[in-house]
């Protein structure tokens, strides 16, 4: 007779089939509670659906209104749009709601709903109809007869019951999830008693397993110390790459001014060195050579703006003015720089909006990207010159950096050349990047385009396709306001000769830097000024006090110790009559409000040329006196 087995492993045995067979019972009871719980939950989130529409088309109905109400008070068309999304949005809402709705109840008023709003869509048409065929009259006396506001509190009070319904519904569906959630909770509860009773048994097998456990555990360990290592190694090779990056953006640059700037000063060195070599001689037939010398310093004054617009430092002079006043006026340059092969359409928009922007930077950015669409159309081709009234929306500004959505003056150059690849339309605007042959640019068009159009607020692109052309569209903030005389605000192209002084006049010429002082004071002095000079703001304060009777402070704005700008602040407190004009090579955003911080001062940038000081200085001379700041300290 074989030997029975121990009692304990027999009952062992029995209570872990009893046990497998109660949490496999217990599970499969949880599963149908978790189930009919999700069901219920699904439920929610349809009625929640179902309320979410119906508040959308009720929002919908009330933009509509609301659009409505603000056409007629203020006749903008920009009122209109929530109207005009209505008409084409609530059609569709109320096919969702039909979709969505599967409560008998809320199908019911579905017809009902469908009906006012159609109703209230016909008064808001017909009320409109009226006003745009200037029947104002009748659109008031429709709008006055309450016809929309009691198909309104018709609506409003239908969805509210609509609304009311889904809330008693939710509240249905929670009370039995929580039910559902305490039965739930309950073979929970069991099932926890269940595997106890399993994890006794367990025991003895997860000794055994522990050991393993470990084991795998140091193993882990090992491993996510090799990865750690490998990650902080490729961090570290990432940011190389960035530096890397950053040094190569940095050398193109460098480079591609230390190229420019070199010409310039190759051609500046030679001529005066030739200048030199033929005075020494006695030969004065050095014309030629001053001209060259002067033509490559104005070169590298521009590449210097070209910088300034780039990196957005360039002082600018906006003022609001009508764009497609300044586009109609500089379509004739550029027809008369581009030549007889190519066709020049403009295409202006009705009613386009001001803007307030440099209306000289404006042209020089419409004549730049002309010239750019000439040379990608050697043979000739078609250049079209649009305007438009838009609005850039959040999605749009979301996916474009720098951008604020609003209203928004566009103006887009559009050619039939080349086009770009999308890698060269990538490095477009980055400053020294050209696809033009050596010598023939120098990459910084574009590049002051992007720059003058941020400074100015505003956004720029550029859309194009490999043999079919390219469109740069420009869009300046929309300004509201009189705007200024196109002509008035223009500088003087036609002036001839150069202003000089009469001999008494008496300029105080301040600048730390020994040779623009020395050529400023020779300057100022040939065109027939007295001048009296410091070194800085403290010596300059000590000869202001001394000579009462200067006429006018020129100095720089750059200084140590005392700035250009506290100089001119003192002086103004200890003569508020007196004429400033300030020098600047090192531009700020503070100079582009020079007028505001020291009233009726003005500008000079370096590098300046002796005509351009000339007319500087005596277009201050002859202005009336200058008003004194409003208070002892700049703004």
């Amino acid at each position: 007779m074989a030997a029975e087995k121990p009692p304990s492993l027999l009952w062992s045995r029995i209570m872990l089939a009893a046990g497998f067979v109660l949490l496999t019972s217990l599970l499969a009871g949880a599963y149908v509670l978790a189930a009919a719980r999700e069901e219920g939950m699904e439920q929610q989130q349809h009625i929640q659906a179902v309320r979410a529409s119906l508040r959308r088309t009720m929002l919908t109905i009330q933009g509509a209104e609301t659009g409505q109400r603000g056409y007629l008070l203020t006749g903008e068309k920009a009122y209109l749009a929530p109207y005009t999304r209505a008409r084409s949005n609530l059609a569709a809402l109320l096919r969702t709601l039909d979709r969505e709705v599967e409560d008998p109840q809320l199908r019911r008023n579905l017809p009902e709903l469908r009906a006012l709003i159609s109703g209230k869509q016909t008064e808001l048409a017909q009320t409109l109809s009226y006003y745009d065929r200037g029947d104002h009259a009748t659109a008031a006396r429709l709008v006055r007869s309450n016809l929309g506001m009691r198909l309104m509190e018709r609506i409003r009070a239908l969805v509210s019951a609509m609304l009311a319904d889904c809330d008693r519904n939710i509240a249905a569906e929670q009370r039995k999830e929580r039910v559902l959630s305490r039965w739930v909770l309950t073979g929970a509860s069991a099932s926890a008693l269940a595997i106890l009773g399993l994890a006794v048994l367990t025991l003895r097998e997860m000794s055994r397993r522990h050991r393993i456990m470990v084991r795998t555990r140091d193993e882990l360990l090992a491993s996510s110390e090799a990865l750690r290592r490998s990650t902080e190694r490729q961090a570290m090779l990432e940011e190389a790459v960035r530096q890397s990056r950053k040094m190569e953006a940095l050398g193109a640059l460098t480079g591609g001014m230390a190229h420019d700037f070199n010409n310039m000063l190759a051609v500046v060195m030679g001529n005066l060195e030739l200048l030199k070599a033929r005075l020494a001689r006695g030969n004065h037939d050095v014309g030629r050579y001053v001209g060259y010398a002067l033509e490559a310093t104005r070169r590298a004054g521009e590449l210097t703006q070209r910088l300034l617009a780039f990196a957005r430092k360039q002082p600018l002079h906006a003022v609001l003015v009508a764009p497609d006043e300044v586009v109609a006026s500089t379509i004739e340059i550029i027809r008369r720089t581009l030549g007889g092969i190519y066709s020049i359409e403009l295409e202006q928009a009705p009613d386009l909006w001001k803007a307030r922007v440099d209306v000289n930077q404006l042209e020089s950015t419409l004549i730049n990207l002309a010239v750019n669409a000439r040379d990608a159309m050697p043979e000739g081709g078609r250049l079209t010159v649009q305007t438009a009234n838009v609005f850039l929306d959040e999605d749009y500004a979301s996916g474009h950096a720098e951008v604020t959505s609003g209203a928004y003056v566009m103006i887009a150059m559009t050619d039939t050349g080349q086009g770009m690849t999308a890698e060269v339309r990538r490095k477009a605007f980055e400053p020294f990047f050209t696809t033009k042959a050596a010598g023939k640019g120098t990459g910084l068009g574009l590049s002051q385009v992007y720059g003058f159009i941020k400074q100015s607020g505003g956004h720029v692109d550029i859309e194009s396709e490999v043999g079919k052309g390219t469109t740069v569209r420009i869009y300046l903030p929309r300004a509201d306001g009189e705007p200024a005389a196109v002509d008035a605000i223009r500088p003087d192209r036609t002036r001839h000769g150069v202003p000089r002084g009469d001999g008494t006049t008496l300029i105080l010429l301040v600048d730390d830097d020994i040779g623009v002082r020395v050529f400023a004071a020779e300057a100022l002095t040939e065109l027939g000024y007295r001048v009296l000079t410091a070194s800085g703001g403290h010596d300059g304060l000590a000869v202001l006090d001394a000579h009462p009777q200067i006429d006018l402070l020129l100095t720089d704005v750059e200084m140590a110790q005392i700035t250009g700008w506290e100089l001119a602040d003192i002086a103004r407190q200890l003569r508020p009559g007196l004429k400033v004009l300030l020098m600047t090579g090192f531009t700020r955003e503070a100079t582009e409000r020079v007028g505001e911080r020291i009233p009726g001062a003005g500008l000079l940038r370096k590098p300046f040329t002796l005509e351009e000081l000339a007319h500087r200085v005596h277009a201050l001379l002859s202005e009336g006196p200058s008003l004194p700041p409003a208070t002892g300290q700049a703004p």
